[in-house]
């Protein structure tokens, strides 16, 4: 099995999780992420999954969902899971910082991470993820997700974008994480596109003053050269698509 099978198999068994635990309340499930736009890497990605149901779960149930969708992905040969459960109320009509009920980190690569408070976690993510849910979702049960989530303006998603670089450059220790996700920004920015790393870094590069950072980055990123990447040039590169965001926001 491919790694782009690998991480839809993965995301169909937390659809079934979720429907088993919370029966009809659950209005829909979708893979985001590189599960949505493509680019999955074996070394890399996550099972990105937004759901959606009705009400918010009782405790029991949460408590019970977080332990059920734990152990499947602490088996998983990938980096783990990143699920954030909505109501429908709360995609419907997307507030600037997202309202979710659960916000759920855990796998063998990465550090266990549980949240149910939307004010003690950066809030470009999940403005960002709305987004491409809504244009770019890949249905694992219910209707399309442009039915359920509602347009967010503009200005907010080039504002998370530019918290997102900021965020890359004070806390990403992967420097190839960094350079992807400001060519992804990027493009985002010039042409209102959002597509995986690996598309929007060939995007990049002929716009690029520096493309040989972003096939370094490529390489990383695909598990073929190890080590980290110049800092000096990759805060270069980052800060260019920064100030590419700053104009087009304008004062």
């Amino acid at each position: 099995m491919g790694p782009d099978e690998l991480v839809e198999d993965c995301g169909r068994a937390v659809a079934a999780a979720l429907r088993g635990l919370l029966g009809d309340d659950l209005v829909g499930a979708y893979l985001i992420g590189s599960g949505a736009l493509g680019g999955v890497s074996a070394a890399q990605s996550d099972v990105d999954v937004v759901a959606v149901c009705a009400a918010p779960p009782a405790g029991e149930v949460e408590r019970a969902l977080v332990d059920r969708l734990g152990a499947l992905a602490m088996a998983w040969p990938l980096r783990g899971l990143e699920l954030v459960l909505y109501t429908r109320a709360a995609v419907a009509d997307p507030a600037r910082l997202p309202r979710w009920e659960l916000n759920l980190n855990v796998g063998p690569g990465m550090d266990r991470h549980l949240s149910r408070d939307p004010a003690a976690e950066p809030a470009h993510w999940f403005v960002l993820d709305l987004d491409i849910l809504r244009g770019h979702g890949r249905t694992l049960t219910g209707p399309p997700p442009a039915e359920l989530v509602g347009p967010l303006p503009r200005r907010w998603v080039l504002e998370a974008v530019r918290e997102s670089l900021r965020w890359h450059g004070e806390h990403e220790p992967d420097r190839s994480q960094s350079v992807l996700n400001a060519c992804r920004g990027w493009r985002f920015t010039d042409e209102g596109v959002w597509s995986s790393k690996r598309d929007a870094a060939a995007w990049a590069r002929p716009r690029s003053d520096d493309p040989s950072l972003i096939d370094d980055a490529l390489a990383v990123r695909a598990g073929g050269r190890s080590g980290s990447l110049d800092p000096a040039r990759v805060d270069a590169f980052t800060r260019r698509v920064l100030e590419r965001v700053e104009r087009e926001l304008g004062p």
